[in-house]
């Protein structure tokens, strides 16, 4: 897997990660919602982990800055 994730990406996909978590395990809600939430809460802060999406290498999308990582 090749890094296609950079540095404001992986911060953004990080804080709501976060925020989606900390929405999903505390806000009253229907079980849907709750589920939804908690699941955009792994997928933000999983992509943000090992820097890489698939939806960004189907896209073609490419915010890693190679140069720094060498």
């Amino acid at each position: 897997m090749n890094c296609n994730v950079g540095g404001t990406d992986r911060v953004l996909r990080t804080v709501l990660g976060f925020g989606f978590l900390a929405a999903g395990l505390t806000a009253p809600m229907d079980r849907t919602l709750r589920a939804a939430l908690l699941v955009l809460a792994g997928i933000g802060l999983t992509t943000a982990a090992t820097r890489y999406c698939p939806l960004n290498a189907a896209l073609g999308f490419d915010t890693c800055n190679r140069r720094r990582l060498a």
